[in-house]
């Protein structure tokens, strides 16, 4: 049997004979309505923490992208390498001529780089050539490429990839102070490319400026506590 129980002056909420709310109230109007439980609550405040990052889901990979590169320590031979590996993918995705293939091309240049470290090539070496064959097939390609598009994105992998290979063959200081160039300049591009909806997927372009952002402060805190 139930007891209703007086809940201020405008609603009363259905008791069992231990006191609990046994699941519904009544309000002011004599309408039964669902009564709230501390699990329903919990739950309720697990989906507000949840629903903001799945929401974010770029910026969460990005994040941990950058907390894998830094695991070791900033390095700005490995920033460098990253930055040309992200204007080859960007480049890629143009090439083929669609924004999809560009998390694909993450993927595929990634295992590039595996690939070229277990069989003793060169990284860098791969990378590049990715880039420019990719960049040389678009340019072949009759149909199904936004040509505009495509020089624009051949000219920030040939910008971005010659910083960072003049950081990979610098100092120590003069590097860090390169990588970190080139991978702030490229956060920038990656606000550029979300802002426009060209090129990649939104996504991969919010991810691209968290770990961007990321290693560039890193090298810059880096360079500025190696300062005398």
């Amino acid at each position: 049997m139930a007891f209703p129980l007086l809940v201020g002056a405008h609603e009363e909420v259905v008791t069992d004979r231990t006191g609990r709310a046994c699941g519904s109230r009544v309000d002011a109007s004599g309408m039964s309505q669902p009564a709230s439980s501390p699990e329903t609550g919990h739950r309720h405040d697990r989906a507000g923490v949840v629903g903001p990052l799945l929401a974010r889901w770029p910026s969460v990979v990005g994040l941990l992208a950058l907390l894998v590169n830094l695991a070791g320590g900033v390095d700005s031979h490995v920033t460098a390498m990253i930055i040309i590996l992200a204007a080859t993918c960007y480049l890629a995705a143009t090439a083929l001529g669609s924004r999809r293939s560009g998390w694909v091309m993450v993927a595929v240049a990634s295992l590039a780089v595996t690939v070229a470290k277990v069989t003793g090539l060169d990284p860098t070496t791969t990378l590049l050539v990715m880039g420019v064959g990719f960049g040389v097939f678009g340019f072949l390609r009759r149909s199904g490429v936004d040509r505009r598009e495509l020089v624009r994105q051949s000219a920030g992998f040939v910008g971005f990839s010659g910083l960072a290979l003049i950081a990979m063959m610098s100092g120590p200081m003069l590097a860090a102070l390169l990588a970190a160039a080139a991978s702030m300049g490229h956060a920038a591009w990656d606000v550029a490319h979300l802002v426009r909806d060209k090129a990649v997927p939104r996504s991969l372009a919010e991810a691209c400026f968290v770990l961007d952002l990321g290693l560039g402060t890193a090298l810059l805190l880096t360079a500025w506590n190696a300062l005398p």
